[in-house]
């Protein structure tokens, strides 16, 4: 038996990171429960999008930053390669138990906080856009994260080429339960195009879009740059996409030009699926352990305070209640941090 912290939280990406340091700070002890073995989820993998110098305001460098507090802070007991195999209810809280590669442990908690995160919708399940066929199409993740990897000069050859990002790719669709909107699609595809066209300023860039969804005060900025920048919008999404017969390395769109009034056929080099975000797939076996509800699109359900949860003492933080960037997903955490700080203290935990 773990010795009895006032907090666990759950999951250890970005919202993990900012409620478990948010509360450390203010004096309770926390485990933090990772089933990686590294912090930081799936915000690792975003990269710096600045331009010439000049921030975008993505939230990439927020993962450093929470990283950077953590580190400070002695009363955050990480537990890593540990997933959560039950919950339950004991007298001043709960006792979660854990299962870890060498042991099987449990910890007790006033409080359980959820910030497991999200899945990025599989790109292979839009057959029609040939993903993992076509080595010309990739998604926006393996974009960010090669150029994460090998720097802003991984896509120099596409200069001078034509380079197609399409949106709502899993997202905006109720034939397969996902009828909300992403929120982070068209933010992260329009500051990545925006990257190469300020580098590579002979590339042509096509958005095809049903719309753009330009919320968020801190994607102001970058779509006013966005518009001086030449970037080509359609609006229509390609019904099929399949190899070019002219240059096997390229791709052939068929898409319906829906101002125009017709379907048009175009060749590009390079493909990029902005795909959304959905419910982890084990959001459903997480719920049943904790006896909390979800939402009809599977995300947790929160009360009218976006935090708590129908369970006293179970509150949620981030994507996993439903679709946010990154910065966003640090002011829900911190929002989260709030509610189960109140909550204990009334409790007198």
């Amino acid at each position: 038996m773990q010795k009895r912290q006032d907090v666990v939280v759950i999951g250890g990406g970005v919202a993990g990171i900012t409620v478990a340091a948010n509360l450390a700070q203010r004096g309770m002890g926390v485990a933090l429960v990772e089933r990686q073995s590294t912090l930081g989820g799936n915000a690792t993998a975003v990269c710096c999008k600045a331009v010439g110098g000049e921030c975008q305001l993505c939230g990439g460098c927020l993962l450093a930053d929470g990283l950077a507090t953590l580190d400070g802070l002695t009363n955050v007991q990480r537990l890593m390669e540990t997933t959560v195999t039950q919950v339950k209810r004991v007298a001043g809280g709960f006792c979660v138990e854990l299962a870890q590669p060498d042991a099987v442990t449990s910890v007790e908690a006033g409080a359980v906080i959820l910030a497991t995160g999200f899945d990025h919708v599989d790109a292979h399940t839009k057959g029609p856009y040939g993903y993992g066929i076509l080595p010309a199409v990739t998604t926006g993740q393996e974009m960010e994260r090669r150029l994460k990897e090998q720097g802003q000069g991984a896509y120099d050859h596409l200069n001078g080429q034509r380079v197609a990002f399409i949106q709502c790719v899993g997202s905006r669709d109720e034939h397969v339960g996902r009828g909300y909107c992403s929120q982070v699609c068209c933010r992260y595809a329009l500051r990545l195009a925006r990257l190469l066209k300020k580098r590579l300023p002979d590339v042509q860039i096509s958005v095809f879009k049903m719309d753009i969804q330009t919320s968020g005060r801190d994607f102001g900025p970058t779509w006013d740059a966005i518009t001086r920048d030449g970037m080509r919008f359609v609006a229509g999404l390609p019904a099929i996409i399949r190899r070019s017969t002219e240059n096997p390395a390229s791709v052939t769109f068929l898409y319906d030009d829906i101002l125009a009034g017709q379907i048009v056929q175009e060749d590009f080099d390079l493909v990029v699926l902005s795909v959304g975000m959905q419910p982890r797939r084990d959001a459903g076996q997480m719920a049943e352990l904790l006896g909390i509800n979800r939402d009809a699109y599977g995300f947790f359900a929160t009360r009218a305070d976006e935090a708590s949860t129908i369970v006293p003492g179970v509150f949620v933080a981030g994507s996993c209640a439903a679709p946010r960037s990154i910065a966003e997903s640090v002011a829900h955490a911190q929002q989260a941090a709030e509610a189960c700080y109140l909550y204990l203290q009334e409790k007198g935990s």
